[in-house]
């Protein structure tokens, strides 16, 4: 190789070098100036000056009344609100006569959500946007993958607060608080919250750890998981052995892009897609 070809060589390699070099200082200044994640005004506030946003329900058919069943929530999808409940209380309608899918059938009359120490600030919950006749009810071994339900809501809501979606997944590890209405709640002056650090992600689920001590789970099912800042990154599923298990965001946004949900970040949250999902630019880190 003449010298010239040799210094021409050089120059090429030394000038893609830089090339890559500013592509890497563009994107790291970029990170840097992405916006943080802005925390809920109400979160570091104590759980009694919390607005509104755990709920139970009223479900009512033709010849059968469920009153203070379970747990729901409002969401705020950036585009509109909507109500989030879990799937597995289909478990205890499949009661109603020829009711055997995720469908409420011809005696369903009414779903109203409210919180459970203010039974007058009530939503109705219109139309089950999920609903399908052609998905079985199962049991929760499979119900656990799929555990979401969502409305239509009906009337003000402005009592009422709808979280904000996190769209970056929990981390292993990371800790994250149930709010929620127990069936066996003796004092439902305000709703229990219990901890969780996560311990496994599933995909449309996650597996993690209880740390309140004597807690009664029971009946909490469909309480909104939220995390330090107020987001919402999840929906209280159940329990296997010893491990709580979480329903996912990914599923959540399965139905909003299945069933045609407008869904937009809040604000302050940029985002990046994975695997087809949107994430917030500041978690992006845990999953390159």
């Amino acid at each position: 190789m003449s010298v010239v070809a040799q210094i021409s060589q050089n120059q090429l390699y030394m000038k893609k070098s830089g090339i890559v070099f500013f592509i890497l200082l563009a994107f790291l200044i970029s990170c840097k100036q992405a916006p943080e994640i802005q925390k809920e005004p109400w979160r570091d506030k104590p759980l009694q000056q919390w607005p509104d946003f755990a709920l139970t329900n009223a479900v009512h058919f033709e010849n059968k009344q469920y009153e203070d069943l379970a747990n729901s929530f409002l969401i705020n999808t950036g585009a509109d609100t909507i109500a989030a409940s879990c799937k597995h209380l289909f478990m205890a309608f499949q009661k109603e006569p020829g009711l055997r899918s995720i469908d409420l059938g011809d005696a369903f009359k009414s779903w109203k959500a409210y919180p459970k120490n203010k039974p007058g600030q009530s939503v109705q919950l219109k139309r089950l946007i999920n609903q399908d006749k052609k998905e079985p009810i199962g049991q929760y071994n499979t119900l656990k993958n799929r555990d979401w339900i969502i409305f239509e809501v009906e009337g003000d809501t402005k009592d009422l607060y709808p979280l904000k979606i996190r769209f970056s997944p929990i981390e292993k590890g990371e800790l994250v608080y149930a709010i929620g209405w127990g069936s066996l709640q003796e004092d439902i002056s305000y709703p229990v919250k219990v901890s969780f650090r996560c311990y496994q992600h599933r995909g449309n689920y996650y597996y993690a750890k209880t740390l309140t001590q004597h807690v009664k789970p029971g009946g909490t099912s469909g309480s909104p998981v939220i995390d330090r800042n107020g987001y919402l990154v999840g929906i209280t599923s159940g329990a296997e052995g010893k491990l709580a298990v979480i329903g996912s965001i990914e599923y959540l946004v399965q139905l909003f892009d299945r069933y045609g949900v407008d869904y937009r970040l809040s604000i302050g949250q940029p985002f990046f897609i994975h695997n087809g999902l949107k994430f917030s630019v500041k978690y992006k880190k845990s999953l390159s």
